[in-house]
C-alpha cells in the first residue's frame, strides 16, 4: 500500500512535472538562445577603439556614456539611470569614475543641494562619437546582412516581445 501511495503522488507529481517542463522547454531554449545572441551582439558593439586607449573605459562605462542623449543637456542622476536602463546606485558609481577620468561634470542644484546634474565635457563628447561611430559600424555589419523586409520583421518581433515580457516582468 505505501508504495502506491508513493508511486501513486511522487511519481504522478514527476510525471507532472515533466509533462509541465516538456510544454515550457521549446520556449525556454528560445529565450535561452535570444539570450545568447544579445549578450554577444551588445559584447560586439559595445566593444569599440575607444576601450584601447589609455581611458580603459569598461562596458558599464560605455553603457552610462550612451545614456546622454542629447549631446549638450544636462541630466539629472534619475535622468541618466533611466535612460540606460540602470539603477540609479550603478549610475552613480559610474558617474563617479566618468567624472575622474574627465569625460563628465558633476553639478549640485542651487536651488535644490539634493539634486546633481550631470554633463559631458568636450572630451565626453568626442569619446561619444567613437564610440557611436563604432556602434554604427557594427549595426551596419550585423543588420545590414538582411533585406529591409526582415530588419521590419525582426523590429516588429522585438516590439512584441518587449511588450510581452513587461507583462511578466518582476
Amino acid at each position: 500500500m505505501c508504495n502506491y501511495i508513493y508511486n501513486y503522488y511522487v511519481l504522478g507529481t514527476m510525471d507532472q512535472i515533466q509533462k509541465k517542463y516538456n510544454e515550457y522547454q521549446s520556449l525556454e531554449e528560445q529565450m535561452r538562445a535570444a539570450g545568447c545572441f544579445f549578450s554577444e551582439y551588445f559584447r560586439r558593439t559595445m566593444n569599440s577603439p575607444v576601450m584601447e586607449e589609455p581611458r580603459d573605459l569598461t562596458i558599464m562605462e560605455l553603457k552610462g556614456l550612451s545614456a546622454f542623449v542629447d549631446l549638450d543637456a544636462e541630466y539629472t542622476m534619475s535622468e541618466l539611470s533611466k535612460n540606460a536602463y540602470l539603477p540609479l546606485s550603478n549610475m552613480t558609481v559610474i558617474i563617479k569614475r566618468l567624472e575622474k577620468k574627465g569625460i563628465v561634470v558633476r553639478q549640485r542644484c542651487q536651488s535644490d543641494r539634493r539634486i546633481v546634474r550631470v554633463r559631458l565635457t568636450d572630451q565626453g563628447r568626442s569619446i561619444f562619437f567613437a564610440f557611436v561611430e563604432q556602434r554604427l559600424q557594427e549595426l551596419e555589419n550585423t543588420l545590414g546582412k538582411l533585406s529591409k523586409k526582415d530588419q521590419q520583421g525582426l523590429l516588429n518581433a522585438l516590439i512584441t516581445a518587449t511588450d510581452i515580457f513587461r507583462k511578466i516582468s518582476y
